[in-house]
């Protein structure tokens, strides 16, 4: 089936992740006349028929348009836009730095160094994120000046990899739910970079966030967990 034009898509792609909200979305819809020529009538009519205040209308919309949108540039998109949020220090840093763990955890291999040397101490330090939320701008500012260098560094490598297409996600996921992506990295590009020493706590400091990632994999011992294997990497058991 012929996918959309890519601005179109990526109109669908900002509603999908929360980047616009369903009400501007809904009239850029209704403006967007070209479209009944892109879509076949019956699409067309069923899309514009939403009830765009029902609170499921992004599952329903999907049943529609879906098969016309290409979710590899959909997850590039949400890729590259945590990767700038990092590497441009935004509002969103601490939502972002989290996401590196969460896509790693999540099949994004690629995210090793960013999300087990840095996600994965914020996502155990802010598990609950409004605990994040109720820091003062200068305590968030002193926990983000101690790890920026490295975080700027580390996103800045992922997005070259992306940039160069060294890494190609495709939109699709395994049986059990893990992000397919195409890998063209060299072996040297592949491997568990060493990282400078991350400072967790005041004159506390822990090489990949080894204190996180030990509580992780003491509870998942038993586990086919990636940490266990990094742990054991770390620890030489």
């Amino acid at each position: 089936m012929n996918k959309l034009p890519l601005d179109i898509q990526i109109k669908f792609f900002k509603v999908y992740n929360d980047e616009i909200s369903v009400a501007d979305f809904e009239k850029w819809l209704y403006s967007k006349k070209d479209l009944e020529k892109l879509l076949d009538n019956d699409t067309y009519i069923d899309l514009i028929s939403l009830n765009f205040k029902d609170r499921h209308v992004k599952h329903e919309m999907g049943k529609i348009i879906d098969s016309f949108l290409d979710f590899g540039k959909f997850e590039e998109r949400k890729l590259r836009k945590i990767l700038t949020d990092l590497i441009n220090r935004t509002d969103d840093f601490a939502k972002s730095l989290i996401d590196t763990y969460d896509f790693y955890c999540s099949g994004y291999n690629f995210f090793d160094n960013l999300g087990l040397g840095y996600g994965l101490t914020f996502s155990e330090d802010f598990w609950d994120y409004s605990d994040w939320e109720n820091l003062t701008s200068e305590q968030k500012k002193n926990r983000i000046d101690r790890i920026y260098p490295g975080v700027k560094s580390e996103a800045e490598l992922v997005l070259k990899w992306l940039d160069e297409k060294k890494i190609v996600p495709t939109g699709q996921t395994d049986e059990i739910g893990h992000y397919d992506y195409i890998d063209h990295r060299t072996e040297a590009e592949r491997k568990l970079r060493t990282i400078e020493t991350i400072e967790i706590e005041e004159n506390k400091e822990a090489l990949l966030t080894t204190s996180g990632m030990s509580k992780r994999a003491d509870s998942a011992k038993s586990n086919d967990n990636p940490l266990n294997k990094i742990w054991s990497w770390l620890t030489g058991n």
